[in-house]
């Protein structure tokens, strides 16, 4: 994490699904309602009484990309089984294991059965820190070469060499004094019958930009984040920033989402009773406000969409008559075109 890039991407992952609003709905027939249950108010305000639900997912989503799995203990009602809480657990301090067949995770002397741990895991568990550890190295390393260098006010490594013999003892205290010198910026003042020849690096190729922006880019592409969404360097303009953020959307933040609410509604929901988990991705999926103006005109007036549920897919109030389905009239099939025709004459 004290690689930006890496904290970067994290975060923008992280915090981007804990500001989602999540609800729970019911399926009936072919329709789906929302309802109101206890499990709703736990994922999308307060999962337990130390965290708000923007805190608790933000920190359970950063411990599956650290660790490659996050865990939260399910409490229930003792009395109606229902879920009440949520306690995120820190992943190194739980220990999974198989007894008599049965998956038991362990926290210090705690145990708990699968139903009761709500998790959800990185591909085959593993962090993707851990996967892609010499990626992440190498531009720890970058970044340590350039902190160091600068750190020492851009003096590089050199010679000294005497025009006089020296004993080990003479050479220990020239090196010494010389080097702690090397570490303020000014004039550097050598002993008499000692020449200096430095080993010169440019300062722009010491920071290694290039090196850098292009492990960067890799880290990048590991997490699915585009580059202009953390700051990195790249060919992006205003036009296409926005579709990059929608792609960002469809192909890193709905895969994680479709994870998360499958686990929930396995764990917290009841499927006798049909309930489903739903995270509501329409603000992270719709385009600019031209694009979304004409695809609301065309639902509208297909009849497809009422004029209030398009002010609710905005956030707007609902209007009087609202509700009311429309099409538009200016077409006609084909085989009522001859009667159409003769009574716009005979109206002439």
């Amino acid at each position: 994490m004290s690689v930006s890039v890496v904290y970067a991407c994290i975060h923008r992952i992280a915090s981007t699904i804990a500001q989602i609003h999540k609800s729970v709905h019911r399926r009936i027939n072919d329709n789906t309602e929302r309802v109101e249950h206890n499990v709703s108010q736990l994922i999308n305000s307060a999962p337990n009484e130390m965290q708000t639900a923007y805190d608790f997912w933000e920190t359970y989503i950063a411990d599956i990309f650290l660790y490659g799995k996050a865990y939260a203990v399910i409490l229930r009602d003792p009395r109606t089984t229902e879920v009440v809480s949520l306690q995120r657990l820190p992943p190194p301090e739980v220990e999974v294991k198989i007894v008599a067949g049965v998956k038991v995770f362990t926290h210090h002397d705690n145990e708990y059965l699968s139903q009761d741990m709500l998790c959800v895991k990185n591909m085959y568990g593993i962090s993707i820190i851990e996967q892609h550890r010499d990626i992440i190295g190498l531009a720890k390393a970058a970044q340590d070469y350039a902190a160091e260098f600068f750190g020492s006010s851009g003096n590089m490594t050199g010679f000294l060499s005497s025009r006089e013999p020296l004993r080990k003892e003479q050479i220990d205290v020239v090196r010494e004094s010389f080097n702690n010198s090397g570490d303020r910026l000014g004039t550097k003042l050598l002993p008499f019958g000692f020449d200096y020849t430095r080993v010169s690096v440019d300062p722009d190729k010491a920071q290694m930009s290039d090196q850098r922006d292009f492990q960067n880019q890799e880290i990048c592409r590991v997490f699915g984040v585009p580059p202009s969404l953390v700051g990195v360097q790249s060919n992006v303009t205003y036009s296409n920033t926005e579709q990059q953020a929608i792609q960002f959307a469809k192909y890193t933040i709905v895969p994680w989402v479709k994870r998360i609410q499958q686990e929930v509604d396995i764990k917290l929901l009841k499927r006798e009773e049909n309930l489903f988990c739903k995270f509501d991705l329409s603000d992270l999926l719709r385009g600019d406000s031209a694009a979304r103006a004409n695809y609301y005109d065309r639902l509208v007036k297909a009849g497809i969409m009422t004029i209030n549920e398009a002010r609710a897919a905005e956030d707007m109030n609902a209007l009087d008559n609202g509700d009311l389905a429309m099409v538009q009239i200016n077409q006609i099939a084909l085989d009522k075109l001859d009667e159409w025709s003769e009574k716009q004459s005979s109206a002439i």
